[in-house]
This record gives C-alpha cells, sequence and structure tokens, in this order.
C-alpha cells in the first residue's frame, strides 16, 4: 500500500510540472525568453589576459574565433602599444565586429561611410580605441555599486572629444559634453524595457553585448553598436 501512495505522488508531480510548463505558454508566459543579448559561460574567468584573449577570438579558423578582427586591425592601424591591454586593474571595451560594422556606417569623412578602421585619421582611432580603456578601476557586475553611474577615466587625452576632427561626423555625437573624456558605467536595473537581465550600460546610452568577462587583468565588456564618447545632457 505504501509503494502506491508512493507512486501516485510521484505521478501527481509529474502532472503539476507539466501543467505548470504549459500552462504558462498557454496564457502568454513563457518559461524562457531568448534575448538578443550574448551571454557568457557561468565561469566569467578567462584565464588569459586582454591582449591574449583578443588574439584568441580574431585569429581563430571559426567564425566564433574572428570577432575581434577589426578591433585587431585598428589597434595596429593606429600603432597602439599591445601591452595596453596587459596593464592590471582596468576595465577594457572591446568592439564586436557587429558593433565595428555600425561604427562605419554611422561614422563619416567628408560624409562618405567608412570601410574599415582604416577610412578614419590615425589619431582619431587612436584615441578612440583610447577612449574604450578605463584606467581608473576595475568595472563589473562583481564591483559595481546598485544604483549608481561611475564617471570613469579613460586613456583618451582629456579635452579630445568635446569635439570631432575637421570632416569627421558621427551619428548623435553632441559636441562640449566631455571636457574630460569621461565614460559613464553602470548596471542599469531589471525592468521590461531592458530585458530584465541587469546590462552593464555605458554612457546611459548602450547596453554591453557581452558584460563582466573577468581576464587576468581586467575586467571585459564587450559592445555590439559604436559607443559615442559623448555624455548626456
Amino acid at each position: 500500500m505504501k509503494r502506491i501512495y508512493n507512486n501516485i505522488a510521484k505521478l501527481v508531480a509529474i502532472i503539476i510540472a507539466t501543467s505548470t510548463f504549459y500552462g504558462c505558454s498557454l496564457v502568454g508566459l513563457d518559461v524562457q525568453k531568448d534575448y538578443d543579448r550574448v551571454t557568457h559561460t557561468l565561469d566569467p574567468n578567462l584565464n588569459i589576459n586582454v591582449w591574449d584573449y583578443l588574439k584568441q577570438r580574431s585569429q581563430g579558423t571559426l567564425a566564433e574565433d574572428q570577432i575581434f578582427t577589426n578591433m585587431m586591425d585598428a589597434i595596429a592601424y593606429a600603432e597602439i602599444d599591445s601591452n595596453e591591454y596587459k596593464k592590471p586593474g582596468r576595465t577594457f571595451i572591446l568592439i564586436h565586429n557587429i558593433a565595428a560594422t555600425d561604427f562605419f556606417k554611422n561614422v563619416k569623412v567628408n560624409n562618405v561611410v567608412g570601410t574599415s578602421f582604416r577610412s578614419y585619421p590615425k589619431e582619431f582611432v587612436k584615441n578612440y580605441l583610447s577612449y574604450l580603456i578605463l584606467d581608473d578601476g576595475v568595472y563589473d557586475h562583481y564591483t559595481l555599486p546598485p544604483y549608481t553611474t561611475i564617471h570613469a577615466t579613460t586613456l583618451a587625452p582629456a579635452g579630445y572629444f568635446n569635439a570631432l576632427p575637421t570632416g569627421v561626423t558621427m551619428l548623435n555625437f553632441v559636441a562640449n559634453t566631455n571636457p574630460q573624456s569621461l565614460m559613464y558605467i553602470k548596471v542599469l536595473d531589471a525592468s521590461a524595457g531592458n530585458t530584465s537581465d541587469f546590462p552593464i550600460q555605458l554612457n546611459d546610452a548602450l547596453n554591453a553585448r557581452t558584460s563582466s568577462l573577468l581576464a587576468t587583468n581586467g575586467s571585459i565588456h564587450v559592445i555590439g553598436a559604436r559607443l559615442i564618447p559623448s555624455l548626456p545632457l
């Protein structure tokens, strides 16, 4: 008799679990919704420095290991020392090829779209890449305080992005808003509007595509669209 009761209990549990799963779908509540956001594995530790990670994900034979080819070309073109991506205690914003394509489309020289980072003045590319390195700390989901926007110092020269170089235009860039070449970084509150996954947000405008990857020398956030170096008014 006891065995019969145990079997009945197990059957009831299965029915309840199954009903809950399908019931959610029937009333329009998906058990898990697939958003267009790339997440990292459960273990965010890369166990290599940022420079080695860039090489690993730009020089491979598989498509997934070629996602930073445009950024690596930009680094070579701008003649940035690779040691900048090996120094500890920094936060690094990496340009996915999707973001590079968006950059080329929306950043123009004499009203002509770019085809690579080599389409732009070398100094401009160097300072843009420098802007994507936060030099005053490691900022990620593990270190950022809640409900607080950090005004982080970047490697870009102060005042450079108060205006763009002659002939260069960038969609939605606002001049004279960033005299110190700062970057705003925060963890966005959960809401239906931001897919409820607490993304890292930059300059109150761009959510990271992939965030809080932990290299041995700092934290990495990958962007999937151009990051505008002007600040919100």
